[in-house]
């Protein structure tokens, strides 16, 4: 008898788990980002954001995630080359899209490597309509220092650096239109 009613109290509390866990909106809907956001705000001139990219950049001690915009699109070469001091490349921005997320090459390969096999995806998935063959912008993760040398190259239009708490999948990412793009 006692087991019966352990058995059914058991049942019980699987079924309201269930019925909690299918009801939960944390299990329904992504997280929203949390206030953090890297590009051009609305309606701000292509001028006005590198002030503010290069205002976050000046003030970036710790490692943090940054928004590299180059001056125009780059062939995956260019801009291995241009993030070659960088330790991580989060994700790419080609044709003003949404970021495409990048794993870190694996051994034996480069990040021009992942830059081309990435476009190759995009190009597959695009069937019968001109594909990107250039990157426009970058996330990356990086100490101050590291991305103020990669804001110094000409190649970089600007560099626009989140708090050092930011969380990746926790802040939105908006391109930004250069003049040359």
């Amino acid at each position: 008898m006692i087991g019966r009613v352990l058995g059914v109290l058991a049942a019980v509390a699987l079924a309201g788990a269930l019925v909690f866990a299918y009801v939960d909106d944390a299990t329904h809907r992504p997280v929203a980002p949390q206030g953090d956001m890297l590009g051009t705000e609305s309606g701000e001139s292509f001028s006005s954001y590198v002030q503010r990219a290069g205002a976050s950049l000046a003030e970036a001690d710790e490692t943090a995630y940054a928004l590299v915009t180059f001056a125009g699109p780059l062939d995956p070469a260019e801009a291995a080359a241009v993030l070659e001091p960088v330790d991580r490349v989060n994700a790419m921005i080609v044709a003003l899209a949404a970021p495409f997320p990048l794993p870190e090459p694996v051994a034996g390969e480069t990040r021009r490597d992942v830059f081309e096999r990435e476009l190759g995806r995009i190009a597959d998935s695009l069937v019968g309509v001109p594909s990107p063959e250039r990157i426009d912008a970058v996330v990356v993760r990086d100490e101050g220092d590291v991305l103020r040398a990669v804001a110094s190259q000409p190649e970089v239009a600007a560099v626009e650096v989140l708090p050092p708490d930011a969380a990746w999948g926790r802040f939105g990412v908006r391109p930004v239109e250069t003049p040359a793009g």
